[in-house]
């Protein structure tokens, strides 16, 4: 059983602390992702300056 289907029985057992739980671990992951894209891609390019 994965992340989504979590995400389903909490919301059909009204269960909004593992909602919100399950959204922060989310928000978490994407911004983590980001981070690593936009510093991989300045690594890679040599035309991007950090300032």
């Amino acid at each position: 059983q994965g992340f989504g289907y979590t995400l389903v029985e909490a919301a059909g057992n009204n269960d909004i602390d593992l909602l919100l739980g399950c959204s922060l671990v989310s928000v978490f992951i994407v911004l983590i992702t980001q981070l690593i894209s936009d510093v991989g891609y300045a690594f890679l390019n040599p035309r991007i300056r950090v300032q």
